[in-house]
């Protein structure tokens, strides 16, 4: 009376998990039509939109005798034979399952129980799916959009800037104090415009759209030091490379994370210091990069705003930029499923630390 009294409990459980689960039995490993339904929760039930009276007992060509007729639903069972008679795991990812009454995309998992035996988890994500289809769609229109504005946006400033110049050469640079001072205004805050538009650009092209390849970051860093030769030159910069890995990534786009990191150590220095960066890299659940400076640091309120669009903390007859170099490091790192974090004692430095997951 126990063992009947555990089994309820047991089946009860099972029907209600958020998940489908299933079970099968392989009676003949050599012959996939012999495969049985043992079980089936609420929820597989409902996906299929049969009962139990007509599945449980039952083979698979006798319920759902369209799983045999694609070449997708053979590989899903073939793989319950494989596991029954192999044993371990097999995640087939996503799946697609369709017959008269449903149709949708599911995530599915076969297990080995016993010889002959395996259990399927599925789990219905055509909603996730549509929802992500729709956001890839809304991402693509937001970037003709940003594409479309900037060069709208830019059109009127190629005006100003060549009438500036027109003017500028009509006197022959022969202003007033004052109007000089004016002029200099247009033409600084017309090029502050480009530079803001040309990094919204950058910021909104910053996706998925290529893909990854090994990319050795140790090659990566000496080309960049040597597109940023003048800076260094001019500053007197200090640049010292560790051992850095080869990872799976978007070449373009960790060359960027790279550049705006050393290019903000060599900006943000102390006065009368000469600016010293040190870059590193440890195996640590994926790898961890550090980019670690002897700049004017970071207060420790500004800490969490630091990475968001258009955050300056410095006025910019202080610092120039746009206040969008970090928060396109944050989308790089996370556009590889990374993260990225900071550690800083004002006066002293900071370091920029972030994590690319081991690919390769």
């Amino acid at each position: 009376m126990q063992n009947f009294r555990n089994i309820e409990i047991l089946t009860r459980t099972f029907d209600e998990l958020p998940v489908g689960v299933g079970i099968f039995q392989v009676p003949d490993p050599n012959d996939i039509k012999s495969i049985r339904y043992v079980f089936m929760n609420k929820v597989l039930l409902y996906e299929m939109r049969k009962s139990s009276e007509e599945v449980l007992g039952k083979r698979i060509i006798e319920v759902a005798p369209e799983a045999y007729e694609h070449e997708g639903g053979i590989h899903v069972i073939e793989t319950y034979r494989k596991v029954a008679v192999e044993g371990g795991s097999a995640n087939l990812g996503l799946v697609e399952y369709s017959n008269h009454m449903v149709a949708g995309t599911y995530e599915c998992s076969v297990h080995h129980i016993q010889d002959n035996y395996v259990y399927v988890m599925l789990r219905n994500v055509t909603e996730l799916e549509h929802t992500k289809t729709e956001l890839e769609l809304k991402n693509e229109e937001l970037s003709q959009f940003v594409h479309l504005v900037s060069h709208d946006l830019k059109e009127p400033l190629r005006t100003i800037s060549s009438f500036t110049k027109f003017i500028e050469s009509e006197y022959d640079g022969k202003f007033d104090e004052k109007t000089s001072q004016y002029m200099s205004f247009i033409s600084e805050s017309t090029v502050r415009m480009r530079n803001l538009i040309d990094d919204l650009l950058d910021y909104s092209s910053i996706r998925k759209g290529n893909k990854m390849k090994e990319v050795d970051c140790q090659e990566l860093v000496e080309v960049i030091q040597q597109d940023l030769e003048a800076v260094i030159k001019d500053t007197s910069a200090i640049i010292e490379v560790g051992e850095l890995p080869k990872v799976q990534g978007f070449q373009t786009e960790l060359r960027l994370l790279f550049q705006n990191l050393i290019s903000n150590g060599i900006k943000f220095r102390k006065p009368d210091t000469v600016p010293k960066i040190s870059i590193s890299a440890r195996k640590e659940d994926g790898w961890i990069f550090a980019v670690k400076d002897n700049g004017i640091g970071v207060a420790d309120e500004h800490k969490d705003k630091i990475f968001g669009v258009f955050q300056r903390l410095h006025a910019r007859s202080e610092y120039e930029g746009t206040g969008i170099g970090l928060a396109h490091c944050k989308k790089i790192v996370e556009l590889h499923d990374g993260a990225i974090w900071m550690e800083s004692t004002p006066g002293e430095g900071s370091t920029f630390y972030f994590r690319i997951p081991n690919r390769l």
